[in-house]
């Protein structure tokens, strides 16, 4: 078994490789290939000179306390089935956090799994169940970008840290959602759930409120400390963990799943 990271021709095996185990969109695999790819950042297992697992260590940031720090976020983790239960994924995970000096970060499919190799659950949010609104006014929605997104996601998440996006995985997040917007809100919506919501003060929780009322949205997952969770009731939020890391430095730092 050969660990070491990925070359150029190993394109298509990669590829190949994603698309058996996660049985992806295929207009989501192409985008992936053609925007996320760093050869020196994919780290690979060959047998017998054929690429069997690997995964993708994304290079990005997280911020904390007014700071930006470098991490890695791992994504693609995936090994063909025949070679699974051979530790052939833990020795992956343990190349990557060998080859860097920052923590590595990852949002977890099986998080036994990667609490076994060395990751802990660094933050919850809280899911909120919403009772159909009553004689509620209808609230305008306002245009979103990239830069009025990630303005919000920034200072929502200013106290405690998160991992960053740039244009790149915001755009993968506005392909995959579709999103609510108010002055100083924004939702994510899936399958009747607002399962990102951010808001910056009380008037833009309860205009985000009223609106999810009124797209029959049925839960709601807003950070413990947003004004949206104030508003709702803290103590009636159910937690949900989300992202792990290697480091104890990202004790409460925000993260998601994200590409």
């Amino acid at each position: 078994m050969i660990i070491e990271c990925a070359k150029p021709s190993d394109h298509q095996n990669l590829k190949q490789l994603w698309l058996r185990v996660f049985a992806e969109d295929q207009t989501f695999l192409e985008h992936f290939f053609a925007t996320r790819i760093s050869y020196q950042d994919i780290f690979v297992a060959r047998e017998d000179g054929r690429l069997v697992s690997a995964l993708h260590a994304l290079p990005l940031f997280y911020h904390k306390q007014g700071k930006e720090y470098p991490t890695s976020y791992i994504v693609g983790a995936a090994t063909y089935k025949e070679y699974r239960r051979r530790g052939i994924m833990g020795k992956l995970l343990e190349s990557t956090r060998e080859s860097y000096d920052h923590p590595i970060t990852l949002f977890p499919a099986v998080r036994p799994f990667y609490e076994a190799n060395g990751y802990f659950t660094t933050s919850s949010i809280l899911s909120f169940t919403l009772e159909p609104g009553e004689n509620t006014i209808p609230k305008p929605t306002v245009q979103h970008s990239f830069v009025s997104l990630d303005a919000i996601y920034r200072q929502a998440t200013s106290r405690d840290g998160a991992l960053l996006r740039d244009e790149e995985a915001w755009s993968f997040l506005t392909d995959g959602y579709e999103i609510l917007s108010v002055e100083g809100g924004y939702a994510f919506i899936s399958e009747k759930k607002a399962v990102e919501t951010m808001v910056l003060d009380t008037e833009a929780a309860e205009s985000m409120l009223s609106l999810l009322k009124e797209r029959g949205i049925a839960e709601v997952h807003t950070l413990a400390s947003s004004p949206l969770a104030t508003l709702l009731g803290r103590e009636k939020g159910v937690p949900i963990p989300m992202g792990m890391s290697t480091s104890e430095e990202l004790q409460g730092v925000y993260i998601a799943e994200q590409y």
